[in-house]
């Protein structure tokens, strides 16, 4: 019952914050405290005469409030040029084209622009953990105000300011840059521009919502990391992979198509040149070739998403760093079912794998467990494999082993809040630490960054 009064008090209190935003100017919100200090203070009216400046103040006020509710319309489109991503932490900028189709040129407009609302559902706010919860007070902790207020930050992903619109002439077009600083990955969901023009007495605005619904996806954060070396060597392939490049040992014909620049001669049909007199290539599929496992652990034990986070920039890192365009790589992850991605060699390209670590989210239920009997079952075409873990237990262990058993190079990534801590328990486990490296989530640029 408390949790659910709490949720719905501070679901009530953001809407008003918000419309308390968009509604008042900061001469508004001065003024308000104007009225309410001399209202304190002047309240014994027979020894002060606050309670003029309060009358006087509130008079001015309820004008203003008469003035915002007059109609404010005229005819406006908008159209955002997003770039293709934004990356956590880094400067983006973007254009919004905004096209005035009224008679008349506006003047002295606020822009707002207005997301998807980011207030979480009760049991994201009951199941979620803000990183570091545990260092706050039992108060802080049962109250849940701050984890709330993480919860809005995480869903809105970055912070947008109000924007001081130039004059829009009547019939034209302009485009104004906004810039923001993503602090969250996914998805930035748009919904829309609030226009806005303060009152005659400039201390309330009248406010304009134009709907537009865009997106724009935030990528994780990457490093500059060295890739393991896991000396790989190309695995048999029965049939090969579906549309793959010909780079290979042993390649299956295929299929015929068109002559594209660049295509090797000895690769050409010329039966089918001599019949049609146009250049066709015989098209080939691999048997042998590079085949690479990166595999994310998203079970969160702890319940600090910041060991998740890490892992998620690291794996995202390693695709960005990993030269794939000879190779096929294999995103594996566990969420409500298991997940495997394939890029490389004509399949999905690496931007594909960043689009789906952006909307990757902790499993709660599952654990890196559940990709056992899938890596027994196809661990002859991998050549090598990463694992980013975010701890250690059996299933941990047993994937390590199944790469070791079958002679496969594996490189494994421990992240740990305590790097010592974690090392004496892999140690008591394993009691070797061969091709495992435990790294604390403050020290990844140190510990595995390119030197």
């Amino acid at each position: 019952m408390l949790a659910r009064f709490l949720y719905k008090s501070y679901g009530w209190f953001y809407v008003v914050r918000l419309w308390r935003k968009r509604h008042f100017t900061p001469a508004g919100m001065m003024m308000v405290a104007a009225v309410l200090l001399s209202g304190i203070l002047g309240f014994n009216i027979l020894k002060t005469n606050l309670y003029q400046v309060m009358a006087f103040g509130f008079s001015i006020m309820a004008v203003s409030m008469v003035l915002s509710l007059l109609p404010f319309k005229f005819k406006v489109m908008v159209n955002r040029i997003l770039p293709e991503y934004a990356t956590i932490d880094d400067k983006t900028t973007y254009e919004l084209e905004i096209i005035n189709l009224s008679s008349k040129t506006q003047k002295g407009l606020i822009l707002y622009e207005d997301v998807h609302d980011p207030r979480p559902c009760l049991e994201t706010l009951l199941s979620k953990k803000e990183p570091f919860e545990h260092l706050r007070n039992a108060w802080d902790r049962k109250a849940l105000y701050y984890r709330w207020l993480w919860l809005i930050k995480k869903n809105l992903k970055a912070r947008f300011n109000p924007i001081d619109l130039p004059d829009l002439p009547a019939g034209e077009t302009i485009r104004v840059p906004i810039t923001l600083v993503p602090h969250y990955r996914g998805y930035i969901h748009f919904s829309g521009c609030i226009f806005a023009r303060p009152d005659a007495f400039g201390l309330f605005n009248r406010l304009l919502n134009v709907k537009k619904a865009q997106k724009m996806l935030v990528l994780p954060k990457r490093y500059q990391l060295e890739t393991p070396d896991l000396m790989s060597t190309r695995q048999y392939h029965p049939g090969g992979i579906s549309l793959a490049s010909s780079i290979g040992n042993s390649d299956e014909f295929m299929s015929l198509r068109q002559y594209r620049p660049g295509d090797p001669m000895r690769n050409i049909h010329w039966r089918t040149f001599a019949k049609t007199n146009e250049l066709v290539i015989k098209e080939f599929e691999d048997e042998y070739f590079v085949r690479h496992a990166l595999i994310l652990d998203t079970f969160l034990s702890s319940g600090n998403e910041t060991l998740f986070e890490a892992g998620v920039s690291i794996a995202s890192s390693y695709i960005s760093s990993m030269q794939i365009h000879e190779s096929i790589l294999d995103l594996m992850f566990v969420g409500n079912q298991i997940y495997s991605f394939s890029s490389g060699r004509g399949l999905a390209c690496s931007e594909k794998m960043l689009e789906i670590l952006a909307c990757v989210e902790p499993c709660e239920n599952k654990t890196v467990f559940e990709l056992v009997p899938l890596l027994q079952s196809n661990i002859k075409k991998f050549s090598g494999s990463i694992c980013v873990f975010l701890g250690w237990d059996k299933g941990h262990k047993k994937i390590y082993q199944i790469f070791k058993r079958s002679l496969v190079p594996i490189s494994v990534i421990v992240l740990a809040e305590n790097k010592v801590k974690m090392e004496e328990k892999i140690l008591q486990d394993m009691n070797f630490l061969t091709h495992i490296k435990v790294v604390q989530t403050s020290q990844i640029r140190q510990e595995l960054g390119v030197a």
